[in-house]
């Protein structure tokens, strides 16, 4: 198929017959999909969400990317995307200017499917379909799935676990493990890299890439490596430690103050759109998600983050766990990073044997070539059906983030009425 047109806003609609918002069902041919990742910053969701929009824009369908600004507006435009500039989305707060906006989006773009992709545009999206018949699908790939996400329609979940969690919902739920783009992310010469980031060709290097949050414990669990790393001193005899840090967030700044009194040399790289580079040049990676997926892609052995001190090897023994519950964890278990990094650093042959396995574990399981097979079926099924107006969804979504606000306003008065109610929030 042709590439879509770029003015996604005026393309022509051959064989359509559409008013301002028509319930009707598109003759077959290329779909109009908008695209709602919550944010343009480096994380495994936002790239997702890019690859699998550039993916169907390549087979004919006209795709347009609604985000808030951010470093990953250079990604998309080198895949060739149409961009419509949205406000921020906040997964816990709902400004009715964010829904007016959205709701001006929808009638200019006319799309066939809105596909968001974490709470904030899900709950959005849910709310502006009590006003404008939606096909609207969600991809919730964090670790849980917050109790507002309007549950009425379509959801892709990450992990077998969350999808039983979630099973109860009157919406489908659907497994779409985190898709890697095999061919772009794949090993890469690290002597190259290395140079092009200024690290020593002889240093043990230790990289990370991801959002530095509070969410999950993310930018926590950086701070912890830094300090693990920096007891451990020279991990191999003669090998300098460098711990490559990608990433940006709202803890950013306590991972800078962490960097800045460790006595091993932590490279503080910012927000890298493209981190290719910093996987290639790394002897172990480690981080959760998406990220360790696409560090496994480039066949380097890859320690997962997780919450309240977890960090374990991505191993044959491990590797079913991971499969069934994500690539991450909680509460300490085994070896701490330094401890996993020493080993591996006295180890060469291991860490090789380590970073095949990954490779060959993520080309088999995770390939973005048959999620977005499996994605575009998904769309065609949906658009064989009329949009709906969905008010009563919308409401017991704002109920539940409701519930949520007080959660977070007062928790110990939501814990009190949770048991007399004998629910969660």
């Amino acid at each position: 198929m042709a590439p879509a047109p770029a003015d996604t806003r005026s393309a022509p609609r051959a064989e359509r017959e559409r008013g301002r918002g028509d319930a009707h069902v598109p003759a077959a041919g290329p779909l109009r999909i908008l695209v709602c990742p919550h944010e343009l910053v480096t994380g495994g969701s936002q790239l997702i969400a890019i690859d699998l929009a550039a993916r169907l824009r390549e087979r004919g369908h006209v795709v347009a990317v609604y985000a808030p600004r951010g470093p990953l507006e250079e990604r998309l435009r080198e895949r060739g995307l149409t961009w419509h500039p949205a406000p921020r989305f906040r997964g816990d707060s709902l400004h009715p200017a964010a829904v007016a906006r959205f709701l001006r989006e929808l009638r200019a773009f006319e799309p066939d499917i809105v596909h968001t992709y974490e709470s904030g545009p899900a709950l959005v999206a849910g709310v502006a379909a009590a006003a404008l018949p939606l096909r609207h699908i969600e991809s919730v790939l964090s670790m849980w799935v917050p109790p507002h996400v309007p549950d009425g329609v379509p959801l892709l979940v990450g992990t077998v676990a969350i999808a039983r969690q979630v099973a109860q919902r009157s919406g489908p739920v659907l497994l779409m493990e985190p898709p890697v783009d095999t061919v772009a992310d794949a090993p890469g010469d690290r002597v190259a890299a290395r140079e092009r980031l200024g690290v020593d060709a002889g240093a043990f290097v230790v990289s990370v890439v991801g959002r530095l949050s509070r969410e999950h414990g993310k930018a926590r669990g950086v701070i912890e490596a830094i300090g693990e790393l920096d007891r451990l001193g020279d991990p191999a005899p003669g090998a300098r430690p460098v711990l490559l840090v990608a990433g940006a967030g709202d803890e950013e700044g306590a991972v800078r103050e962490a960097a800045g009194r460790a006595r091993i040399d932590v490279r503080m790289l910012g927000d890298v759109p493209d981190p290719r580079d910093v996987y290639d040049a790394a002897d172990v990676a480690f981080g959760m998600g998406a990220s360790a997926l696409r560090a496994l892609a480039h066949a380097r052995p890859v320690i997962v983050q997780g919450e309240g001190g977890f960090w374990r090897l991505v191993e044959p023994a491990s590797a079913a766990g991971f499969l069934q519950h994500g690539f991450f964890g909680a509460g300490a278990a085994g070896q701490g990073l330094g401890a996993l990094v020493a080993a591996l650093a006295a180890d060469p042959d291991r860490r090789r044997d380590l970073g095949g396995y990954g490779r060959m574990l993520v080309a088999e399981r995770f390939s973005a070539a048959r999620a977005v097979d499996r994605l575009e079926d998904l769309y065609m099924s949906e658009a064989a059906v009329p949009a709906a107006r969905r008010p009563r969804e919308a409401l017991r979504a704002l109920v539940r983030y409701g519930r949520l606000r007080a959660a977070l306003a007062a928790p110990a008065a939501q814990r009190a009425w949770r048991r007399t109610r004998g629910r969660d929030v």
